[in-house]
C-alpha cells in the first residue's frame, strides 16, 4: 500500500470553506499586527479587510487570527497558503494584503496591485 502526503493546501481543500472571496491581492511591511503576532516581510502572512475580520474590544482574540487561507491565483494557476494575522483598513471585503515575500510567489510579475485574485479559509466566513 502506497502512502502519499497531502500538501497543506490540498488539505485546506479538503476542507469545506465557509466563504469564497475574489478581490485585489496587495503587498505591505508586516510587524507586530492586528492579532498580536508579529511578523516579518518573509513570512506567508495576510491582512484580511475589517468587513471581515470583525475585530470586537480585544482584536487578539478573533477567532480568525491564526487560521489559514488558501490563495489561488487564476493567471499562473497556482495555489498557496498564508496565515492570518492582522488586519487591512484600506482593504475592500475580498481584497487581501500580504507580505512582500508571498506577494512575489503569487504573483512574480505582479506591479503591486493584482485583480481577480481568488481565496478562501474554514474560519473567515461571517
Amino acid at each position: 500500500m502506497r502512502i502519499s502526503t497531502l500538501s497543506p493546501f490540498a488539505l485546506l481543500l479538503l476542507t469545506p470553506l465557509t466563504h469564497a472571496y475574489t478581490g485585489d491581492m496587495t503587498y505591505y511591511d508586516p510587524g507586530m499586527g492586528s492579532c498580536g503576532i508579529a511578523s516579518g516581510p518573509n513570512d506567508d502572512i495576510v491582512a484580511l479587510s475589517n468587513a471581515i475580520m470583525q475585530n470586537s474590544g480585544n482584536p487578539n482574540a478573533n477567532p480568525k487570527c491564526g487560521s489559514m487561507i488558501g490563495i489561488w491565483n487564476p493567471y499562473t494557476k497556482k495555489h498557496y497558503t498564508a496565515k492570518v494575522v492582522d488586519t487591512c483598513g484600506a482593504c475592500k471585503p475580498g481584497d487581501i494584503d500580504v507580505s512582500p515575500a508571498l506577494f512575489k510567489k503569487v504573483a512574480p510579475d505582479g506591479n503591486g496591485r493584482v485583480h481577480g485574485i481568488n481565496w478562501g479559509g474554514q474560519k473567515v466566513g461571517g
